[in-house]
């Protein structure tokens, strides 16, 4: 039971080829105006991965306007290529990655779009913007006349923390054969930005062991994060990786006599008011320990 709780770059943003498929309701000529746009959207990012900035420019119409994310305005095909020029020559080996939201077809020479997009460098540093394009036909090719990015709205730790925010509650786990109870609480801190976790291990009435936990995100790691402290001294920290209703928790803690520990836990939401929890390759001073089969936990009546 006392296992349970010790456990930047210039973006060239355009229109993407991610639809899968025609809403029912689409006239035919408007879904081939779709897709000649669409076709041409991964043309262009074709030539985005071969650094092709020649070829890029030529999506633009001769008076097109493009506004950067960072408030640049550029005007003219001739300066759009400038501008992807000098980005090439930091950036060189950078992939685009074009999410679109929505796609519509005014008339049959006119197309807005809006989605988002993302640049990944050769370094495997990425970048991203909100991006709204205009493509317009002129001389029976497809063009884009006007392209505005906007900075991508910042993710907050608590929205990278909904994942696991259905733990919000009383939880509790009661061991019939040795009467053993473990309560735990979990509650967003002041600010929202972590969740806390109050466990409390009794035999029976008697107080046997307390704990706290705070989770939050690791903005360097990009992960989830949790530091776990018990009333006998001991301590562990841990990264939590999502297999869909499943949640791999790493963990490395300390004893309170120093023995060094480690452990991948694993919580799976089995609904709204039921999750199971395990605990296997636990090893202490590196030598294997034996694990902690599934153990169901169950959300407190009128929570």
């Amino acid at each position: 039971m006392k296992a349970f709780l010790i456990p930047a770059v210039v973006v060239i943003a355009l229109t993407s080829a991610s639809f899968s498929q025609t809403a029912p309701d689409t006239p035919p000529e408007k879904e081939a105006v779709k897709e000649a746009v669409l076709a041409n959207d991964r043309a262009f990012e074709a030539a985005y991965a071969k650094g092709d900035v020649k070829a890029l420019a030529g999506f633009f119409a001769e008076d097109a306007e493009y506004t950067t994310e960072d408030g640049e305005q550029l005007v003219g095909s001739a300066s759009i290529e400038e501008s992807m020029r000098q980005a090439f020559n930091v950036d060189k080996g950078a992939k685009l990655t074009i999410t679109p939201d929505t796609v519509r077809v005014l008339t049959p020479e006119v197309v807005v779009e809006k989605g988002s997009t993302s640049v990944t460098t050769k370094d495997g540093e990425t970048s991203g913007a909100l991006y709204t394009a205009i493509h317009v036909k002129k001389d029976g090719k497809w063009k884009i006349s006007q392209l505005i990015e906007t900075p991508l709205p910042e993710v907050t730790p608590q929205e990278r923390l909904k994942e696991i925010s259905w733990l919000i509650g009383s939880w509790q786990d009661v061991d019939k054969s040795t009467a053993l109870t473990v309560k735990s609480e979990f509650k967003w801190a002041t600010g929202g930005n972590f969740i806390v976790r109050n466990v409390d291990v009794k035999n029976g009435e008697e107080q046997m062991l307390e704990g706290w936990q705070v989770i939050g995100w690791d903005p360097v790691e990009e992960r989830i994060r949790s530091w776990t402290f018990d009333s006998e001294g001991g301590y562990a920290d841990a990264y939590w990786t999502r297999e869909g209703n499943r949640w791999l928790i790493r963990e490395s803690g300390v004893n309170p006599d120093g023995g060094r520990t480690t452990a991948e836990n694993t919580i799976t939401k089995l609904s709204d008011s039921r999750f199971s929890w395990e605990s296997g390759n636990r090893t202490l001073n590196g030598e294997p320990q034996p694990s902690v089969e599934r153990i169901e936990v169950m959300k407190a009546k009128g929570d």
